[in-house]
């Protein structure tokens, strides 16, 4: 017999019979067979339940159940319900509390669900679920340029995010005679062109609809006629190619060049892609005087092998300038435009004993000769390698992106016999990332140039944000890396005070005395450590760094890291943490708004060389975003001089990194028996990028100052 809920109406008596009930369960245990049988479901408020509405979030709910049928189950009517309908426990017998959780809608349809509690292989109740659609979302990935297709014909697939359904579809049906539109999933669609064999190039206007709503996506397809075929183009230098400058190719012409890239390592200008995982897409070739850098329309495009020697029909591809990095690129170009490919010999790279020439050889193969890590802290990747690592942050975490490296690559400084630093670049999935530490002496890093555009250091003229140009090196793979010595004597540069890492999160500090040198690290509010992963606002404390403090190793097998990184002693190091940043009255160390991270007690005596303070600094999203470099004679001096422009300490729940930062200090500083350097926190603006509050943490995970032999 199945009971109806709605059967009772009046609450008066559905009250009394609960307490009828109670007492003829507890009358007794001798057990009536010819009690009639029953089964309430009640919320926590003791409301009668058959039906629960759910906004496009879902929630969690919680259930009373009364019932004298035994031993029951709950089953789900359809299959599907259990993808988005979870419940627990499954099963129990008589009285019992159970829980439901409905997971987010994602779809933009209303969706509906039955739960059964279910006795003796019979339904004797049913809860109803529905819950809200998501508002409809329709994207594709093809820019306004839309797709140039080779005038002998070819085939390429669009990718479409969508949580609709959706239908693809010619504009103009009669360009059916030369566009097929074929297979599809949930996610792709497949477009045949034919071959062009008249004298009039072509176009045809491609619809991607949602059905039941006005959403909608269009692009172009071009095809040129075939007197641009490849057999009449001419070949150019890869320079000559891009004096064209942006936009579509016009001209009939082809490059021919090598591959210097790895598309196995994927350690490249990066991009989002499925699963947080940075695609393949990208290929870099260079002829004699200049490289190229190409983004493949598809993942599946990209087949090309480091030393490939590839030609390439250029007409009609795209010449864009890329947003994160502002170099140009070769944009979406298709499988059909490698003409031929052949393996060929390695590549030299150009030898450069100077890091400042970087800038006149972008994406071609170099060799750093004799530089060294200016701060060999961690493994090739100092990135958090669980939970965020590799996942796009939200908005309120990107807010100040342009300052971040993002979560799947980390950069390193790097610095040669002059003084001179670039940054190399790693990705997360860069394979070899976590085997080693990295090296404490000098040697040669062969990689391929890029261009970057980030603001994360203010250049002075002002206080607007200005992206500022620079240069980097990506290596390949770990073996380009070469001739370093793990002997510290064979640096460039000799460390003069180091302040740092911590391996141990648990004992308290007096102070924090540096380990190599003179010096000692205070905050304005206070000296003392807390041994915890959470402080106050009158001391600092101990946190977790994430930057791996011993080299791990990559299990085939299970497909993870050994030893698992994670806040574990031994395989992360610590950092030191301080919060509230801002107009703090407890500060004991600062007459200014901003708090500050102080050296005290410094000394360069001895040393002439340039001299540099390196060290990891980032904060949490409440923390503060600016902060400026300063020296005095004293730790309690009342005027400071600026070294270097402000910098920005970013969020490190968008970068979920060590973030490394490089000061060279004034020559005043050389040779100097003592003197002070403060870090202030310069405004009220947060690294969630938000005015009026930097109430936050603060991170510092290493210092080190040094001096370079010159």
């Amino acid at each position: 017999m199945k009971t109806r809920l709605y059967d009772i109406w009046n609450r008066a008596f559905w009250r009394t019979f609960l307490l009828l009930m109670a007492g003829v369960m507890f009358a007794g245990c001798e057990k009536d067979e010819t009690t009639e049988k029953y089964l309430y479901l009640l919320d926590p408020d003791r409301n009668p339940l058959e039906e629960l509405s759910y906004g496009v979030g879902g929630g969690m709910q919680d259930f009373l159940m009364y019932s004298n049928y035994g031993h029951w189950q709950l089953v789900p009517t359809y299959a599907e319900d259990a993808e988005w309908i979870s419940f627990w426990p499954a099963e129990g017998v008589g009285d019992a509390r159970f829980s439901t959780l409905v997971k987010e809608n994602k779809t933009a349809y209303r969706r509906y669900g039955e739960l059964n509690v279910v006795v003796d292989g019979e339904s004797v109740m049913v809860l109803k679920f529905n819950q809200e659609a998501a508002e409809p979302v329709l994207e594709i990935d093809m820019g306004e340029a839309g797709k140039t297709v080779s005038v002998k014909g070819e085939s390429f697939t669009v990718n479409v995010t969508a949580n609709v359904d959706w239908v693809a579809e010619l504009v103009n049906p009669e360009d059916a005679a030369w566009v097929n539109i074929g297979e599809f999933t949930d996610r792709t669609q497949t477009f045949v062109c034919a071959a062009n064999e008249g004298d009039v190039a072509r176009e045809a206007h491609i619809r991607i609809r949602a059905y039941g709503t006005s959403l909608s996506r269009e692009f172009v397809i071009y095809q040129a006629d075939r007197t641009t075929a490849f057999e009449n183009a001419r070949q150019v230098s890869i320079s000559e190619l891009l004096a064209m400058g942006e936009g579509k190719i016009s001209e009939n012409v082809y490059v021919v060049g090598s591959v210097i890239s790895d598309r196995t390592t994927r350690n490249y200008p990066v991009a989002y892609g499925k699963n947080g995982e940075n695609p393949a897409n990208t290929m870099f070739i260079q002829d004699a005087d200049a490289g190229l850098w190409i983004e493949f329309g598809n993942e599946a495009d990209n087949t090309y092998d480091l030393n490939d020697r590839v030609t390439i029909h250029m007409y009609g591809q795209i010449i864009a300038r890329d947003a994160y990095t502002n170099g140009l690129k070769i944009d979406r170009l298709s499988s059909s435009a490698v003409q031929t490919s052949e393996s060929g010999p390695a590549v030299e790279p150009i030898v450069l004993d100077d890091v400042s020439q970087l800038s006149q050889y972008e994406n071609r193969l170099v060799t750093l000769r004799n530089v060294e890590f200016a701060l060999p802290y961690g493994t090739l990747v100092n990135i958090n390698e669980s939970g965020y690592l590799g996942v796009e942050q939200g908005a309120a975490y990107q807010a100040s992106a342009d300052y971040n490296d993002l979560t799947i690559e980390y950069g390193h400084y790097v610095r040669d016999a002059h003084g001179n630093t670039t940054k190399l670049y790693t990705t997360w999935s860069f394979t070899e990332r976590a085997l080693s530490m990295m090296p404490e002496g000098a040697g040669d890093i062969t990689g391929i140039v890029n261009k970057r555009y980030k603001c994360d250091v203010y250049d002075g003229r002002d206080e607007s944000r200005r992206k500022v140009e620079s240069w980097c090196i990506r290596i390949r793979r770990e073996s380009d890396i070469t001739n370093f010595d793990a002997d510290p004597a064979t640096r460039l540069s000799k460390t003069i005070m180091q302040i740092g890492p911590w391996t141990d999160n648990k004992g308290a500090l007096p102070t924090v005395m540096a380990s190599v040198g003179q010096g000692q690290l205070k905050h304005s509010v206070g000296v003392d450590v807390l041994g915890s992963t959470s402080g106050n606002t009158q001391q600092m404390y101990l946190a977790w760094a994430h930057a791996r403090c011993t080299a791990a190793t990559w299990n085939e097998q299970t497909g993870s890291w050994l030893p698992t990184y994670g806040n574990t002693k031994g395989v992360q190091y610590i950092a030191l943490m301080a919060q509230n940043w801002w107009k703090n009255t407890s500060a004991v160390n600062s007459d200014t708004d901003g708090c500050c991270w102080i050296l005290s007690n410094l000394s360069t005596a001895g040393y002439t060389g340039q001299i540099s303070l390196q060290f990891t600094a980032s904060s949490n999203t409440l923390g503060p975003m600016y902060f400026q470099m300063e020296w005095a004679e004293t730790d309690d001096a009342k005027e400071w001089t600026p070294i270097g422009y402000e910098y920005v300490a970013s969020n490190w729940h968008s970068c979920i990194h060590a973030p490394e930062y490089l000061f060279v200090l004034p020559d005043e500083l050389k040779d100097r028996a003592s003197f002070a350097i403060r870090l202030r926190a310069t405004r009220q603006r947060n690294a969630s990028d938000n005015e009026d509050t930097a109430e936050g943490t603060s991170r510092l995970g290493i210092i080190r100052m040094s001096c370079l032999d010159m």
